[in-house]
């Protein structure tokens, strides 16, 4: 690595760490400019998983000290979530992510629509409360998600506020920091398997690590500045552009 693809993660990083912050989408822009300057894909999901915990640790760290974790929802899709990484990081090198990918690209063009047809998704607090059965339609989602966030992680952060928002009614700041909990959680054991099985290039994991550690504390230092309408429609935005990238 020369001092330019250094420079380059580091940028590279800082802008995945803005977004996985506030949409949970970072990787979908990491793993990419990974691979175009050269590393091998397999190598480069791997180096990226490591990389990004830097996103995770600033995210939690200065959500948790702002006070705006909810810990008890955390937990729930953070448990689930840690052990579906451990199923998909041991099956990132032949797991058929074709047809998981359009599994997701269709759930999520149906959230897509629910996000357009209800305004107040995300912006405030539902008027029902959560009950167990939402609790466990999370546990049960944050599962798939860690199995698609430990063999691949492209977008898993956004199909993680699309729990909180949807099924246990948070909105998208409140979101952005309990998300943290469990990026943390499937990043870091997805990072260790890849570790055990030699798959990580640690000279392209360092500077993504610093970039992407850099660009979410920044970001949730002043996540109180950006509120819920500004989240929604860059939430909107990063989805389509996920869709595009699932199904293409």
């Amino acid at each position: 690595m020369d001092i330019s693809q250094f420079i380059i993660v580091v940028l590279v990083g800082m802008i995945g760490g803005f977004f996985n912050v506030y949409v949970g989408a970072g990787s979908l822009l990491t793993i990419p400019v990974l691979i175009v300057l050269g590393l091998p894909p397999h190598i480069a999901i791997a180096s990226n998983r490591l990389g990004v915990i830097g996103s995770d640790i600033a995210g939690w760290y200065e959500f948790h000290v702002k006070k705006m974790i909810d810990y008890k929802a955390g937990v729930i899709i953070a448990i689930p979530s840690l052990a579906g990484a451990i199923i998909g990081a041991n099956l990132m090198l032949e797991f058929d992510e074709r047809s998981l990918k359009k599994i997701i690209g269709i759930v999520t063009s149906l959230v897509l629509v629910l996000i357009m047809y209800k305004p107040d998704v995300g912006i405030k607090k539902p008027k029902h409360s959560i009950k167990k059965h939402h609790y466990m339609t999370a546990v049960v989602l944050s599962l798939i998600v860690g199995i698609y966030g430990g063999f691949y992680g492209a977008g898993a952060g956004t199909f993680l506020f699309y729990i909180l928002i949807l099924i246990l009614g948070e909105t998208f700041l409140e979101s952005a920091g309990t998300h943290e909990m469990a990026n943390l959680s499937f990043s870091l054991t997805a990072a260790v398997i890849f570790a055990a099985k030699g798959v990580i290039d640690y000279t392209w994991a360092a500077p993504l690590f610093i970039g992407s550690f850099t660009g979410s504390y920044v970001s949730a230092y002043y996540s109180e500045r950006i509120g819920n309408v500004f989240l929604k429609r860059l939430f909107f935005i990063v989805v389509i552009l996920l869709l595009v990238k699932l199904f293409i």
